[in-house]
C-alpha cells in the first residue's frame, strides 16, 4: 500500500453510510485524516496540494481470479459524489458478470483512442465532392423550415460544372486556399453573377466544414465577395417606357413577334399571364390547377412555392382570366397549368427562361431552338422577369401606390415597410391588378376578343 510508512488514520460519516459534501469536506480539513471510507466497499486516499486544499481519490477494492484488485472510480471534488458512485456501480456490474472492471476500461479507453484516430484519418482523407454531397444530404435537403427548396440540387449542379473537375477527388485538407480562388477566374469571365452565387455556396459549404471541423479554418474567411465580382446592379429593364409618347411599343412589337418565334401556345400565354399578374417565372410554372378558383377569381401561390416563403393571392382580371381559361383548354386535362412534357410532373423552372433566350440569340445552340433573333426587341435584351416587373411598372403608370405595387408582385420589404404594407386591403390589390389587366387589352386590343367560355367544371 502506498500509505504504509506512514500512519493511516481512516475517517467515515457519522451515519456510517455515504458522505455528504459538506460533512467530507470537513472533516478532511484535519490534516490527520489520511483515508476516508463509506459503504459498499469505497475508501478514498486523502491528497494535499502545495497549497495545502484536500482531494480524495476514491477506489473499489474487488477480487478478481484470487487476487486482490484496486479500482480507481475518481477523484473528489472534481468528480462529485454522486459520478463518483455511479462509477463504482458500474465496476460493480461488470465485476457481477465475471469480467475485471479495470481491464474493461482499459480496452475502452483502446478503443475510443483508436476510434478518434480513425476519425481523424476520416477526416483528413475526406474528399471536397464526397463533403459537398454530405452537406447537400444534411444541410441542404428540405426538412420542414430548412433547407432549400430544390434540395440543392442547383447548388450541386454548378459544382459539377466548375469545382468537381479541379478539385472533387481531393481531400479537402489538402487543397490551398489558391486554389479555392482560382476557381472563381474562369467563371467570373465567363457569368460574374454565377462566380458571386458560386462564392456563396462555396462559403456556406466551408464554413460548414471548419464547424465539423473537416478543416480548421474556411480558405475563404478573408476574401470578400466584391473581390470575386462586381456588385450586383438590379436590372431596370422594362417592356414599357414611361419616358416616350408611346410606352407600349415594346409590348406591341412583342405581340407582333410571337407568331414567328415557333413557342409553343402555353408558353406564349404564360408570357402575358407573367406580366398580368406579376408573378415569377418559377412560381407560374410550378403552379398546379387545383390553385386556380376561377369562381372566386383568386389564384393562390402557397408558401412552399413562393421565392420569399410566404403565401401569395393573385386577383384573376379579365386580362388573366382570358388566358388563363385557354391555358386550361391546352392543359387542363393535367394537374398543373404547364405541365412537362409526358404530364408527369410541372415544366421545368427554367424551360420559359430558356426559350425567350434562345430567340434572342444570333447563333442557335447545339439541340436548341433553331428560331433564333426572333424575339429581339428594339429596347435590347429581355428576359422572363423582366416582365414581371413590367407589370409592375404598368401598375404605377395607371396610379397605382408603390405600395401596393410591391405587395401584388410579393416583395419583401424592409422591415418599416412591411408595417404600412400591412394595412394594404386585398380590395385595393384587386383594383390594382384590374387595372393592370385594363390597361393591357387597351394597349393590345385584339387581345380582348379572343373569348374563350369556361367548362361547365370550371364555372363551379
Amino acid at each position: 500500500m502506498e500509505e504504509s510508512a506512514k500512519t493511516v488514520t481512516t475517517a467515515k460519516p457519522k451515519n456510517g453510510k455515504r458522505w455528504e459534501h459538506k460533512e467530507l469536506e470537513a472533516r478532511i480539513k484535519d490534516p490527520n485524516i489520511t483515508r476516508v471510507w463509506e459503504q459498499g466497499g469505497l475508501y478514498g486516499v486523502v491528497r494535499r496540494g502545495k497549497d495545502g486544499i484536500p482531494s480524495v481519490m476514491f477506489r473499489w477494492r474487488f477480487r478478481y481470479d484470487d487476487k486482490l484488485a484496486d479500482f480507481t472510480v475518481g477523484t473528489w471534488p472534481g468528480d462529485s459524489l454522486k459520478e463518483i458512485r455511479d462509477e463504482h456501480d458500474k465496476a460493480v456490474a461488470l465485476h457481477n458478470t465475471g469480467k475485471n472492471p479495470t481491464t474493461e476500461r482499459n480496452l475502452q479507453k483502446l478503443a475510443a483512442a483508436h476510434a478518434q484516430t480513425e476519425q481523424v484519418r476520416i477526416h483528413e482523407e475526406e474528399t471536397v465532392q464526397a463533403l459537398a454531397l454530405k452537406w447537400q444530404s444534411l444541410e441542404l435537403t428540405k426538412r420542414g423550415d430548412k433547407g432549400r427548396k430544390d434540395n440543392g440540387v442547383e447548388v450541386i449542379r454548378s459544382f459539377e460544372r466548375d469545382v468537381f473537375p479541379r478539385i472533387g477527388s481531393a481531400p479537402i485538407q489538402s487543397v490551398p486556399r489558391s486554389s479555392w480562388t482560382e476557381l472563381f477566374d474562369e467563371v467570373k469571365a465567363r457569368a460574374p453573377r454565377m462566380a458571386a452565387r458560386l462564392f456563396a455556396d462555396l462559403t456556406q459549404f466551408l464554413d460548414w466544414c471548419e464547424r465539423r471541423d473537416y478543416i480548421e479554418v474556411s480558405p475563404l474567411h478573408k476574401i470578400r465577395k466584391s473581390d470575386i465580382a462586381s456588385p450586383y446592379k438590379e436590372r431596370q429593364r422594362f417592356l414599357w417606357n414611361k419616358n416616350s409618347s408611346t410606352p407600349e411599343a415594346e409590348l406591341l412589337e412583342l405581340k407582333a413577334k410571337l407568331p414567328s418565334a415557333k413557342l409553343e401556345r402555353k408558353t406564349e400565354l404564360a408570357i402575358w399571364l407573367m406580366i398580368s399578374t406579376g408573378c415569377r417565372v418559377g412560381e407560374l410554372s410550378m403552379s398546379p390547377w387545383k390553385n386556380v378558383n376561377f369562381a372566386a377569381r383568386e389564384w393562390t401561390f402557397p408558401a412552399t412555392d413562393t421565392k420569399n416563403g410566404i403565401e401569395h393571392r393573385v386577383y384573376i382580371s379579365d386580362f388573366t382570366l382570358r388566358h388563363l381559361k385557354e391555358l386550361h383548354q391546352i392543359t387542363g386535362h393535367t394537374a398543373w397549368c404547364l405541365p412537362s412534357d409526358r404530364n408527369l410532373s410541372h415544366v421545368c423552372e427554367k424551360s420559359i427562361t430558356k426559350q425567350i433566350t434562345d430567340r434572342q440569340r444570333t447563333e442557335a445552340m447545339k439541340n436548341r431552338s433553331k428560331a433564333t433573333a426572333t424575339l429581339q426587341l428594339s429596347g435590347g435584351r429581355w428576359t422572363s422577369h423582366d416582365l414581371r416587373r413590367t407589370g409592375s411598372h404598368i401598375m404605377g403608370a395607371v396610379g397605382v401606390d408603390p405600395l401596393t405595387v410591391e405587395s401584388c408582385i410579393n416583395h419583401v420589404m424592409e422591415k418599416l415597410m412591411r408595417t404600412y404594407q400591412q394595412s394594404i386591403t386585398w380590395k385595393s390589390k384587386q383594383d390594382a391588378w384590374i387595372s393592370l389587366g385594363a390597361k393591357l387589352d387597351e394597349v393590345l386590343g385584339d387581345e380582348a376578343q379572343h373569348q374563350i367560355a369556361l367548362s361547365p367544371t370550371e364555372e363551379l
